[in-house]
């Protein structure tokens, strides 16, 4: 069982960008081992942390679920929240068979460089101006690609302890880069926000450690990369840059003009926060949100290609417009309860713990700032690259507090 829980692991990963949907193997694979905790029934000694990770989940489910049932919205709304719930069960199934550690910080490397190989063939070769590598959209490439890159960065100090170390270090570096580099390559500029943000924790956890001047190199490795990336020949970081900066200058002046990226979230996000006043504590559900904007559509108060969209672009303002005040909660503390559980688990005296309490921390983090400027739940890649990867860091920490 060990066995197969490292691989399933490592698939779910190594395939999340390289392949279509190919983080629903591993994740597959999980949920039908689980099972086998039917008839095992092994002890999993579970203590207050466990049942906080395991309430979350349940809980946003539980109120996504209500919410759909109360507004009479179309039964696949139940298809997102229903990985939370999925999640629990292969929570369980790694706590009782902890993976190898090495399939899973293997797998996050490959599965960003994997990503980054594809995009790059799809870039040069197809003349795809934003690729999307083994995913549909460029946004949710970018922002995975950008998350397993860091994720891979978090598994630098555990690399520097196994016996092949210089073998481990350069393949989670390379997956550190690949990251970014697709991310870069996607043009999904929302999900570049976390990377100077994670690398700042990054260094505020070394400087505890280390003292400040290594907290000092890191951000100036920062610097050099964003600057190289800015000054690149035809950069897309600088291209897109520009983009946004001209695109908000031009709906700052005429803000009927919404035939822009930015235009059309900023209308977005003006429109939903007006209609999240009609039901604030329940929302008005997708389907009254959807008629509610048809009907300033005819009024000539929103635009009719706003119309066609089925969220707000901002996980935050679609929550609060569909789900209500209550939504909106649940949304949160689906991201801050494992945030401040991993923070806390910091302080665990193994350093066995530090790199899954650092991961958990980088993806919360990620995820909050990708929700700023899309919608990352509402798509199967986003929910499920949250929830899988917090159990299995959390069951992976787990494991080394119980060695020590």
């Amino acid at each position: 069982m060990l066995g197969l829980t490292s691989i399933s692991v490592f698939l779910f990963s190594a395939l999340a960008l390289a392949v279509s949907s190919g983080y629903s193997l591993g994740a597959v694979i999980l949920l039908v081992l689980s099972v086998g905790l039917l008839w095992k029934r092994p002890r999993l000694l579970l203590d207050r942390n466990d049942y906080r990770i395991i309430g979350v989940l349940l809980v946003y489910f539980v109120v996504y679920t209500a919410n759909m049932l109360f507004h009479q919205d179309p039964t696949r709304e139940l298809d997102m929240p229903s990985r939370t719930l999925l999640a629990v069960p292969a929570l369980l199934l790694m706590l009782a068979y902890p993976p190898r550690a090495g399939a899973w910080w293997g797998g996050v490397a490959i599965g960003a460089i994997g990503g980054t190989l594809l995009a790059s063939w799809q870039f040069v070769s197809l003349d795809m101006w934003r690729p999307v590598a083994g995913t549909s959209n460029a946004i949710h490439y970018g922002n995975v690609s950008m998350l397993l890159g860091l994720l891979s960065m978090c598994g630098i100090e555990w690399a520097r302890q196994q016996r092949h170390a210089i073998a481990w270090t350069t393949l989670l570096v390379l997956g550190f880069l690949a990251g970014v580099g697709g991310s870069i390559l996607s043009g999904s500029r929302g999900g570049w926000l976390a990377l100077p943000i994670c690398v700042v924790i990054f260094a505020l956890l070394r400087a505890k450690r280390l003292g400040y001047r290594s907290a000092i190199i890191s951000i100036s490795l920062l610097l050099v990369l964003t600057t190289g990336a800015f000054i690149l020949p035809h950069s897309p970081v600088r291209e897109r840059t520009e983009t946004a900066i001209k695109e908000f200058q031009i709906s700052n002046k005429n803000p009927h003009i919404v035939d822009t990226s930015v235009g059309e979230r900023l209308q977005m996000w003006s429109s939903a926060l007006k209609l999240s006043t009609i039901q604030p504590i329940f929302g008005l559900g997708r389907t009254g949100y959807l008629a509610e904007k048809v009907e300033l559509t005819s009024e000539g108060k929103l635009t009719s290609s706003i119309t066609d969209y089925t969220n707000a672009h901002n996980d935050y303002i679609d929550a609060l417009v569909k789900r209500g005040i209550i939504g909106l909660l649940c949304l949160l503390a689906l991201l801050l309860v494992p945030l401040a559980t991993f923070a806390r688990a910091l302080r665990h005296p193994s350093p066995g713990v530090q790199p899954y309490a650092l991961g958990g921390i980088v993806l919360c983090t990620c995820y909050l700032i990708f929700g700023l400027t899309t919608t990352s739940l509402t798509l199967n890649i986003g929910i499920i690259m949250l929830a899988f990867p917090m159990v299995i860091l959390w069951a992976m920490l787990r494991q080394q507090q119980r060695k020590s």
